[in-house]
């Protein structure tokens, strides 16, 4: 295994906001030789950019350690080496596997199982067409429980492509949906009700934060300016071409608006041309990916969500934490997170002009936005904490494994 597990931690790192998980670990009653009565877990992922999906994982990871062994696998690119580096961090065993398409990809994970056992195997999928035969490897090496959390809603037409999603279930015991919207979509196609669970999404508190000042200091922005910010990959799923659209006429009405897109993806270089070719690249800010792009979150006036589609927005969320009042689409997920005029407004996706007039009715009452952005933080913490997720996550565990035959629960 010499070179196959990166960074393994003899002592493990304090972190200030890692979670208790030995209350809902208590009734795992597994045991296994060598380990007590300490349950294990490993977080799986095939995705080249598990950018919120990652972020997911670390939740977990957070809150399940230390009374949960847990180890994590993802494939290293640059997104996944952040995720395998703060998995390490956090004092889980990370695993930088091959490329999914090399012939050693599967006997890497087995290998990897076999002297690190676990009781269950989750895998991370957008949609769940690209599991690449991880759960199948978890089960040559013994996993006794396999688990699929699904992290985007199938809104493929071409039944032809459900073909390798229901050949990957094959040896997945039960699915966890993140909303109720986006596993309405997996039953539409023939899951079964009864092999899915939704456990929506949650995030962790992102402790202590620079405040407005200090933020926009950061960033080089006056303390009056109008400030929206986005935070996301840049894909045409995340929509940020309909907010540069609605820009024009919002810098019109708001002298000195700046419009903050923090993230990194494919549409870069066209999301320039089109800020230029509207004459408003002054205005918009392409920042790239930040590590603190969270807590720059306290420089932003209003955060703005043009998605096309979601499956629960992590980023979201992190706005609600933050206390900003949320603009988003009228989109599965999105409208699952924000409730219309209470902690933020939904308008139609793909349009401008409907974006650009929340944005605007936000912008010009600072009194709504502070009843919004206090509303919000209280829905976020009502129901989106990574405890309360952390918890029905292990609820889904204990199900599974309670189906699984005693003398098959330490095997491995």
């Amino acid at each position: 295994m010499d070179g196959l597990v990166g960074a393994r931690r003899a002592l493990k790192v304090t972190v200030p906001w890692a979670g208790s998980g030995a209350g809902w670990a208590a009734g795992w009653d597994v045991t296994r030789p060598g380990r007590g009565r300490r349950p294990s877990v490993c977080l799986y992922t095939p995705s080249v950019d598990p950018s919120g999906m990652g972020a997911h994982m670390l939740d977990l990871t957070a809150e399940f350690l230390p009374q949960v062994a847990v180890s994590v696998m993802c494939w290293p690119t640059v997104p996944g080496r952040r995720v395998l580096e703060r998995a390490a961090a956090l004092g889980a065993t990370p695993l930088a596997l091959p490329h999914p398409r090399d012939p050693s990809f599967a006997e890497v994970i087995v290998r990897f199982l076999e002297e690190e056992p676990a009781e269950v195997f989750h895998v991370h999928v957008a949609t769940g067409r690209e599991d690449f035969d991880g759960a199948r490897a978890a089960r040559r090496a013994g996993v006794p429980a396999v688990v699929q959390t699904l992290h985007l809603p199938w809104l493929l037409s071409d039944r032809g492509k459900q073909r390798p999603f229901f050949r990957a279930l094959q040896e997945v015991d039960h699915l966890i949906a993140v909303s109720q919207a986006q596993r309405a979509t997996y039953e539409r196609i023939g899951v079964p009700a009864g092999r899915l669970t939704t456990v929506p999404n949650g995030i962790r508190a992102r402790g202590p934060a620079p405040g407005r000042r200090a933020a926009r200091q950061a960033l080089g922005l006056g303390p009056d300016q109008p400030v929206v910010m986005t935070i996301g990959r840049l894909t045409v799923m995340k929509g940020q071409c309909y907010l540069i659209d609605s820009v024009p006429d919002l810098a019109a009405q708001f002298p000195g608006l700046a419009v903050l897109v923090f993230g990194h993806g494919h549409l870069q270089g066209r999301l320039e041309v089109q800020a230029s070719a509207l004459g408003v690249e002054g205005v918009v800010r392409l920042l790239g990916h930040r590590s603190d792009a969270r807590l720059l979150l306290d420089a932003a006036d209003v955060f703005v969500l043009p998605s096309r589609h979601e499956g629960m927005p992590l980023v979201a969320l992190e706005a609600m934490e933050a206390g900003l009042p949320v603009v988003a689409t009228r989109v599965i997920g999105s409208a699952e997170v924000v409730a219309d005029g209470q902690t933020g407004l939904l308008v139609p996706p793909q349009d401008p002009a409907a974006l650009g007039g929340a944005l605007a009715r936000l912008l010009g009452d600072p009194g709504l936005r502070a009843r919004y952005g206090d509303a919000g933080r209280r829905r976020y913490l009502e129901h989106f904490t990574s405890e309360r997720m952390a918890q029905q996550t292990m609820t889904v565990y204990q199900q599974v494994l309670q189906r699984v035959p005693v003398g098959l629960r330490g095997s491995g």
